[in-house]
């Protein structure tokens, strides 16, 4: 056994760290295969598949998995989405490091497999809100949600398992309840961050001229209030 230990980022830490004891994980889209052999390594997931749609990441994942001595272990597989995991594989899904719109593609091209798993932990870099949205439309509950810091960026982790949401206000699709509930330490700037986004937004569309423009600019200016209430309660 190789006495090396892969090292993970923030960003990749706590995304490993909302993986359950026991585990065998599919990380799509692993790049490097950090995530799996940091939990076969450290004893959290018992089995993972390693996956990604491009040949580079799945050569440089096999290669990995090979200098840490986990190939048995750490199933590296080419393909798209789940497209490659058989119902009965694996109880736990990773998909990090995508937009909103791809993660929530990807769930919805593998509903039959999603009825087998028991927990979905998602990092959308974009696009929050959709994979928010596709979680209570699809019978799941957003369980857990955290954010970290990596570099000056904050990103959101999100947990979900089957179950039943209601989303009582629109804001909170852009805004994760549950890092409200949780009073998140980096709820602040985040909100901060969406703020200035925001307004951002706003000064380009009233300089437009069109009905769409209009009506996108009365939405965003309510999204902006959303969101200044929010701060003030925090």
């Amino acid at each position: 056994m190789n006495n090396n230990k892969v090292k993970l980022s923030p960003r990749l830490q706590l995304i490993a760290n909302k993986v359950l004891i026991g585990s065998s994980i599919a990380d799509i889209g692993t790049d490097h295969a950090y995530i799996p052999i940091y939990l076969i390594q450290n004893g959290i997931a018992v089995y993972a598949i390693a996956s990604d749609v491009r040949q580079g990441p799945v050569d440089k994942a096999n290669e990995n998995a090979k200098k840490y001595q986990l190939k048995h272990k750490v199933d590296v597989r080419l393909g798209y989405g789940l497209e490659m995991i058989l119902k009965d594989e694996v109880d736990t899904v990773i998909i990090a490091g995508m937009g909103g719109t791809l993660i929530s593609e990807i769930l919805t091209t593998a509903a039959s497999i999603l009825m087998h798993i028991k927990r979905l932990i998602l990092q959308p870099m974009t696009g929050q809100d959709e994979v928010r949205e596709w979680l209570a439309e699809n019978r799941f509950i957003i369980i857990d949600e955290e954010l970290v810091l990596e570099g000056e960026k904050i990103y959101n982790v999100i947990v979900a398992e089957h179950g039943e949401e209601r989303i009582e206000k629109e804001v909170f699709y852009h805004i994760g309840k549950k890092l409200i509930d949780q009073n998140d330490p980096l709820l602040k700037p985040l909100i901060g961050k969406k703020i200035k986004e925001m307004k951002n937004i706003i000064r380009q569309l009233e300089d437009k001229d069109s009905d769409n423009a209009y009506n996108r600019l009365v939405a965003c200016k309510e999204r902006l209030s959303e969101f200044k209430e929010l701060d003030k309660l925090i």
